[in-house]
């Protein structure tokens, strides 16, 4: 696909970005004289599918890329489609590692891309599905108002969620990554991108599945409750009448009252009821204001800094006379040698000369600003002989100036 059609695509969803919007906050869109040329055009991009004989909405994949990008949770949201997606990509392995074989490198490449592609869908798809399903445990399944809803939603995201991890866990234990090894690039994409993300996924999933677990036990026992408090209530609808018995004078208990241990029932005022505003203003104006006396506080106090000690870094003696060697090598005429300079101008120094070279070489080494500029050459020796190790023994250096 060239630049071109890309650009071209993205100014038609511009161009028609009212109707798109449309569709995906109302659903659909229905056809009218006004905008049929305008459906037409996003009909030909794959951006409308039919609906009805008049009526268009988003293409599916459009919809969930839009849900994805502005956060929005779906109330069932499938895990079946990740493994899907999983049983794709080892298909495509396969379809790739047949097509080297064969020496079909323009299916080699394409294999690759859909290689690539499907292992960013994955990621995005098991991301998209973990920060769903958190969402929705962080507010508790709000989206439905129902204990019945409530509880059909965390038994179908435990029973998906369990499916998943065993997904992750089957596919994390294949033999894929070496049957790739013989392929670096693929190898690398698959082992980077997805199997050294998969424990992190798990761990995460599992986080979730026992959390789904434990909403579905306090589930149960609110459901217990709410059963218990809904038939009091249709049996104090039924007779609004009934007054409670009391028990306290009666010496004959029934057996029930005995083994029951009864409900707590506490009544609260509608807050929200239009006959409450008055007593609500009163208590509101009962309340004294805050009196408290608030402290300020002080103002601080500028402190000035101890100013740090200057160190002084002693520089070790054979580095001052390497330097200093380094400088007369690039100012001589004709090449110096390190071992003769050494016996000119550093005797004070209680070394000899092996260690002298050894330093020296290391110096040079290093390659700073201060060798710069110079040309090294390298007395060497050989050793001969059937236990010669063949090692390049170094009796001097010569230092020069480059040309």
């Amino acid at each position: 696909m060239t630049r071109d059609v890309t650009v071209t695509l993205f100014e038609r969803l511009h161009a028609h970005r009212h109707l798109v919007s449309e569709a995906y906050h109302q659903g659909s869109v229905i056809r009218t004289d006004e905008n049929r040329k305008a459906i037409e055009v996003l009909q030909q991009q794959r951006v409308f599918v039919p609906h009805s004989p008049d009526e268009y909405r988003l293409h599916s994949s459009l919809r969930r890329f839009l849900a994805s990008a502005f956060s929005s949770h779906r109330i069932l949201q499938s895990s079946g489609d990740i493994g899907a997606i999983f049983a794709h990509l080892e298909k495509l392995t396969d379809f790739y590692i047949a097509a080297f074989n064969e020496d079909d490198q323009a299916a080699t490449d394409s294999y690759e891309d859909e290689i690539s592609q499907t292992v960013f869908e994955i990621n995005d798809s098991l991301q998209g599905f973990i920060t769903n399903l958190q969402a929705n445990i962080e507010t508790r399944f709000a989206a439905v108002t129902s204990l019945a809803a409530k509880k059909l939603q965390n038994e179908f995201y435990l029973a998906a969620t369990h499916t998943l991890v065993q997904v992750l866990e089957s596919f994390h234990l294949s033999d894929l990554l070496e049957r790739i090894q013989a392929f670096p690039r693929i190898e690398t994409l698959l082992r980077t991108q997805l199997f050294a993300r998969i424990p992190v996924f798990r761990s995460t999933l599992q986080t979730i599945y026992e959390t789904l677990r434990q909403f579905l036990f306090e589930f149960r026992k609110i459901e217990a409750r709410a059963k218990r408090i809904q038939q009091m209530w249709l049996f104090l609808k039924k007779t609004p009448d009934y007054e409670p018995r009391a028990w306290d004078n009666t010496s004959d208990l029934p057996a029930w009252l005995e083994r029951s241990p009864g409900l707590p029932i506490a009544a609260h005022p509608d807050v929200t009821h239009a006959a409450c505003e008055d007593t609500l203003v009163e208590i509101a104006q009962s309340i004294k204001a805050d009196q408290s006396p608030r402290k300020r506080r002080e103002a601080g106090a500028l402190t000035a800094e101890e100013v740090p000690a200057k160190v002084i870094v002693k520089v070790p003696p054979h580095v001052l006379a390497l330097r200093q060697m380094l400088k007369d090598a690039k100012a001589a005429q004709a090449p110096v040698s390190v071992r003769q300079w050494r016996a000119e101008h550093a005797t004070e120094l209680e070394l000899d000369d092996t260690l002298w070279l050894e330093l020296a070489l290391d110096m040079l080494a290093k390659r700073t600003s201060i060798t710069n500029g110079l040309e090294i050459g390298y007395d060497e020796h050989c050793r001969e002989g059937p236990f010669s190790t063949g090692n390049l023994l170094i009796k001097d250096l010569s230092l020069w100036k480059s040309a």
